[in-house]
C-alpha cells in the first residue's frame, strides 16, 4: 500500500472528506488530493498533526512494519555478533555500520558498535596507538549518546559498563566511579531475584543459572585478578602466592565439574595451567612446567575440538544446563594460542624434552582460527 492509499484509507475510516482533512491541517483540498494520488508528499512538519488526527503512529502512517523492523535489527545484531564473538571485529563493524545507515536510531546496533569500538581499542594488537584513541573516543561518544536518549535499562547498563572502562583508560577515574556507583548492586540483579520468585522447573533453572554465574564470577577473580598494588606501594600478593591462588581456582572448577564436563571452562582451565607454566618457567622448574603444559594442552584441545553449545552438563550442580555460547577476542583457537605461547624463549630449557615435543605435536593437529558461527 502506498502512502497515498494509506492516507485515503485513514480518512475514509474516519468518515472524513478531503475538504475536512484539509481544513484541520490548514492546507488546500487540492494538496490532500495530490497526496492520495501519490503525486506529492506532505511536508514533514505535518506528520505529527496527521498522526494525532488519525490516532496512529508515524510508523503506521509511513508504512513501516514495526515488528519487521525489530526483527531486521535483531538479525543484524546477531550477524555482527557471529563475527565479533570470534575476534573478527572489522567484519562485525561493517555489518553494524551498514545496519545503522538503514536504521540510524537503532539503539541495539549503537550499543553493539560501542562494544566493538572499545574492544578494538583494547584487544587488537595490530591497531596503532592513534587508531586505539579514535576507537576509544568513538566508544565514549556512542555510550554517552545512549545515556542521553535511551530508556531501555539493559542497553543503558551495557553503555555504563563500557563507559566505566573507557573513562578509566583515558584518566577520567572519577567519572568512571560515579557511573559504577549508579548501577544496582549484585543483590538486586535478576539472577539473584528470580530463584525466589519462580516455582517448579523455572525456579530450578533460575537457581542453576545463579550458581553457574557465581561460579564464573568467583573463578574469574581467583588468581592474578586479586593482586592490587597497595597504598604502601607493595603488591597484595607475591608471585608465589598468586600461583597458589591459581591452584585454588583450578581446584574450584574441578570441584563443581566432578564429571569432567567442563564445557566453556575448558578454556578457563587451559588459561590457568598456561599461567602456571609461565610462572614455573621463570623459576626453571622443569617438572611443573611440563605438567602444566600437558594439562593446558588437554583442556585447549577439548575446547577447540569438542565444545558444543547445545551439549548439557552432567555434573550435579549444573545437571541438564546447556553449555551455551562463548565469545572470544582472539581469532586464534585455544590450541593455536597455546602453541604460540610455547614458542616463547622462556621454554627454551625444556624445548627438546620428549614431553614438550609431544604436546607440540598434538596441538599442531588442531591449531587454527575460530570459524565464524553463522
Amino acid at each position: 500500500m502506498t502512502f497515498g492509499q494509506r492516507i485515503k484509507k485513514l480518512r475514509r475510516d474516519a468518515d472524513m472528506t478531503q475538504e475536512r482533512l484539509a481544513e484541520a491541517l490548514c492546507i488546500s483540498p487540492q494538496a490532500v488530493s495530490r497526496w492520495e494520488t501519490d503525486a506529492a508528499m506532505p511536508d514533514i512538519s505535518l506528520l505529527p498533526a496527521i498522526c494525532h488526527l488519525f490516532d496512529v503512529s508515524a510508523d503506521t502512517l509511513l508504512g513501516i512494519n514495526g515488528e519487521r523492523k525489530e526483527q531486521q535489527i535483531r538479525e543484524i545484531s546477531q550477524n555482527s555478533y557471529s563475527f565479533s564473538s570470534r575476534g573478527y571485529y572489522e567484519d562485525a563493524r561493517r555489518i553494524l555500520e551498514d545496519g545503522l545507515r538503514q536504521f540510524p536510531n537503532a539503539e541495539q546496533l549503537t550499543c553493539d558498535l560501542m562494544y566493538i569500538s572499545y574492544w578494538q581499542a583494547t584487544r587488537r594488537e595490530e591497531v596503532t596507538g592513534d587508531e586505539k584513541d579514535d576507537f576509544r573516543r568513538q566508544a565514549i561518544a556512542l555510550g554517552e549518546r545512549l545515556l542521553e536518549s535511551c530508556t531501555k535499562d539493559h542497553i543503558r547498563h551495557s553503555a555504563i559498563q563500557i563507559l566505566c572502562f573507557a573513562y578509566r583508560d583515558i584518566g577520567e577515574e572519577e567519572k568512571a566511579r560515579e557511573l559504577a556507583r549508579s548501577m544496582p548492586n549484585m543483590s538486586v540483579s535478576q539472577e539473584m531475584l528470580l530463584p525466589d520468585l519462580l516455582d517448579g522447573t523455572d525456579g530450578y533453572q533460575a537457581q542453576h543459572n545463579l550458581v553457574f554465574n557465581l561460579v564464573q564470577f568467583l573463578g574469574n577473580q581467583l588468581g592474578g585478578a586479586m593482586n592490587y598494588k597497595l597504598d604502601t606501594g607493595e603488591w597484595a600478593y607475591t608471585n608465589e602466592e598468586i600461583a597458589v591462588l591459581r591452584e585454588k581456582r583450578i581446584a574450584f572448577y574441578e570441584l563443581f565439574f566432578e564429571d569432567g564436563d567442563f564445557g566453556f571452562y575448558h578454556t578457563k582451565l587451559s588459561d590457568c595451567h598456561t599461567a602456571q607454566a609461565k610462572h614455573y618457567a621463570g623459576l626453571g622448574d622443569r617438572e611443573r612446567v611440563l605438567s602444566h603444559l600437558t594439562r593446558a594442552a588437554e583442556h585447549a584441545i577439548k575446547f577447540t575440538v569438542e565444545f558444543n553449545e547445545n551439549a548439557t552438563h552432567t555434573s550435579l550442580a549444573f545437571r541438564g544446563q546447556t553449555y551455551g555460547v562463548f565469545s572470544t577476542s582472539n581469532r586464534d583457537n585455544d590450541a593455536l594460542q597455546l602453541l604460540k605461547e610455547m614458542e616463547k624463549p622462556r621454554y627454551d630449557f625444556v624445548r627438546e624434552e620428549k614431553v614438550f615435543l609431544s604436546i607440540k605435536e598434538r596441538l599442531e593437529k588442531h591449531a587454527g582460527f575460530w570459524n565464524v558461527k553463522q
